[in-house]
Order: C-alpha cells, then structure tokens, then sequence
C-alpha cells in the first residue's frame, strides 16, 4: 500500500511545495484518495484509472494509456491527467486529454500490476500550481484492436507524401524530406521500410524502429561494422549501423557528447566538440545512406513500388 509523508509528498510536488508548503492535511488527502484507488482494484475486469497497453486500429501503440470512465463499456484515453477527488464518500475523477476511444469490457488483457500518477488540489484549493501529484498502484491491461500489420510499439510508421513543385524537395515524410527519388528510395532501404497501404496522397510506410546510441570515437572506432553516412543538423556525419532482423530495430552509431569526469566541464565541451567535427564528412562530395545506394545501384535490391497516385 502506497504511503506518504511530508517528506516524500515534497519530492515530487516541488511547485506546490515551493508556492504553497506541502502540509499534514495534504498528505492525509492524497493517502486517503490512494487508499480508495488501491482498495478498489480487481483482476477481473478493469477500473477507473488502470493503465492500459492500447494499440489502436491504426497501428499506433500507447503504453501507457488509461482507463477513464466504466458504463457499459469501458473508455480509453490515450495521454490523460487524471484529476481526483473523495466527495461524500465516493471517488470522484475527471480527465483532460485525449484522445477518448470506447471498448468492450471483455477486450481487456490482464498484465499485472504497475504505477499510474494522479493529482488532487492541496490546501489552498483551486489556483496556480494548486495541484498536488501522487502515484498509486494499479493494475495493467492490454488492449489491441490493431488492423494493421505492424504497430509502432515494434515499428516506426509514416505517411509518404510526393509533391511536384518547383522546389528542390518532391518527397516527404515526418521529419525528412528529398529531392530525388533515389534519395528517397535509399533511405527507405537502410530504415528497412515497407509499404502497407495508401492514405490520401501518399503511401503508408513501416519501418524498423531506431535507435540512436551517443558514443566517444573510442567506443565508436572500435565497432567492426561498416561505415555510412546519415545526415543530422545540416551536417553530413559517420555513423555506423548495426541491424536487430529478429527484433525489427536498426541500432544507429554516432559519436557526439559523452560522459568524462575527468575534465572540467568547458575543457570537456571544447574538446569533444573538436572530436565530433572530425567525424563530419564533406557535404558536396560525399552521398547519405551510401551504402544503401550502392545495393539500389547494383540491383543487389529492387526499389519499393511506391503509388503516389490519388
């Protein structure tokens, strides 16, 4: 059972306590609000403020979505705060969020048991930085009504879009864009993508999932893996990629700040930005994802067939 004192209320109310002073009666209110949450948990179907691992229809996964009113059925919020209350014996709650999805009671999962955090107001009631925040145990459900084939819990997902303009860019997705087809053809091949589908002008796109690993030019030189090129910041850089086929993930290597002790702070900056600049690559002369381009290139890999066509 989840219990808190002044001392560990402050910690992770340090707003409310610098505006107002975490006190004895804030403390016994949200006590008293997690014991009534606690107490009324069940394995047998969800409540008010479980956590759910909900995948949308979509592919899009939240892990850590939540339960937010029962009727009928149960409702889901995806990114919510969950605002509580005790009034006249009975838990109240209200959610600001979104967005809101209804289900089946029985499309639930039971995982087990996790933290959900949730927030009352302190003694001074309504105003600025009037909330006090507190986490209590609840239990963890799973919830899929995924139509697609992958989702983004394992994948990255995109929507690629073809513009003809008289601008250098044609191609487009989150966060990148191309000139070329060719460009466009040979990121997509290093991400490992896969067309799935067609939205309004453009194409679905699922990807392995990156992740990207900091790391100093020793721990960087040492990996025995070859070398490509990826752009970051306007900057063409080194970096190397090591590929997970079993889990879906693409592990992307770079060398950029890293942790070293044994400098001064600015001495530190100083030279591991002096470190990081030698990685760059000239911008004219050198081509991102290179070793992509070389299998498209040699037909060692077809290009995927992409339909930009409304």
């Amino acid at each position: 059972m989840t219990r808190y004192t002044v001392e560990t209320l402050k910690k992770e109310n340090y707003h409310f306590d610098y505006e107002h002073g975490i006190r004895e009666a804030d403390v016994t209110k949200a006590n008293k609000i997690i014991d009534m949450i606690e107490n009324s948990r069940s394995r047998e179907r969800v409540q008010v403020g479980d956590v759910v691992q909900y995948t949308n229809e979509y592919g899009e996964y939240f892990s850590h979505a939540m339960i937010t009113k029962i009727n009928d059925d149960a409702e889901i919020c995806e990114h919510g705060s969950m605002y509580t209350n005790i009034y006249e014996g009975e838990f109240c709650h209200s959610t600001s969020g979104g967005s809101f999805s209804h289900h089946e009671m029985n499309g639930f999962t039971y995982i087990g048991k996790t933290t959900n955090i949730f927030w009352t107001f302190g003694h001074n009631g309504a105003c600025a930085n009037g909330g006090v925040y507190f986490t209590a145990t609840v239990n963890l459900w799973e919830c899929n009504d995924n139509k697609e084939m992958f989702s983004t819990k394992t994948h990255d997902k995109y929507y690629l879009s073809h513009r003809k303009s008289d601008s250098d860019y044609q191609y487009f997705i989150e966060n990148h864009a191309w000139r070329t087809e060719e460009e466009m053809q040979a990121w997509l091949r290093t991400h490992r993508a896969i067309v799935t589908g067609k939205t309004w002008g453009g194409s679905v796109i699922w990807t392995y999932k990156e992740v990207e690993h900091h790391c100093s030019n020793t721990e960087y030189d040492a990996l025995n893996v070859t070398e490509d090129i990826f752009l970051m910041n306007g900057n063409k850089r080194r970096c190397k990629r090591v590929y997970d086929d079993e889990n879906c993930i693409l592990h992307t290597y770079f060398v950029w700040y890293w942790e070293d002790n044994s400098q001064e702070f600015y001495t530190r900056m100083n030279n591991q930005n002096k470190i990081i600049d030698s990685y760059k690559v000239d911008y004219f002369t050198n081509e991102v994802n290179k070793i992509a381009l070389e299998e498209l290139r040699s037909g060692k890999v077809k290009p995927l067939q992409i339909d930009f066509e409304r």
